[in-house]
């Protein structure tokens, strides 16, 4: 009877912690492309534009405004979207964010502008250019200048 040499123990790594590591990341990235998508109305078909370019990465606070075929501003998905009907809805609604805006910021990043919201408009491709100019004027009347319009690039 031969008694065993040593201690023998077999080394197997724990990867309990990577295994949590690994889905508190997953769940991070859901949640993150929730919120974004949270703001995109997928009923809105874009116009296609020969010189469209990528959302600025840069852009720390944007509000996004989905406007339909009719000219209502869709505010989130399509299926629980809030509606803001004609230019006084729109004004109204774009203050309140303004008003959120300026809160949250301090003042002297408010005086540089780095403190308010870019306006990403999301325009149907079958909207009227009235249509758009009526948001875009609602946003300005509030406070906002820097407005940007979504467009698909198109390959011509």
């Amino acid at each position: 009877m031969s008694a065993p040499v040593g201690n023998e123990q077999k080394a197997e790594p724990n990867l309990t912690p990577l295994l949590d590591l690994v889905l508190q990341l997953v769940m991070f990235f859901m949640l993150v492309a929730n919120f974004v998508m949270d703001q995109v109305n997928e009923t809105i078909k874009l116009p296609t534009a020969i010189e469209a370019k990528a959302l600025d990465k840069t852009v720390d606070a944007y509000v996004i405004l989905n406007v339909n075929p009719q000219g209502k501003v869709l505010l989130g998905r399509s299926e629980d979207a809030n509606v803001l009907e004609g230019p006084v809805q729109i004004k109204q609604h774009m203050a309140n964010v303004f008003a959120v805006d300026k809160a949250r910021t301090k003042p002297a990043d408010w005086e540089k502008e780095k403190g308010r919201s870019v306006i990403i408009l999301r325009a149907h491709k079958d909207c009227t250019y009235k249509m758009v100019h009526d948001v875009m004027q609602a946003c300005r009347d509030a406070g906002y200048k820097d407005i940007q319009l979504r467009a698909l690039k198109s390959d011509q």
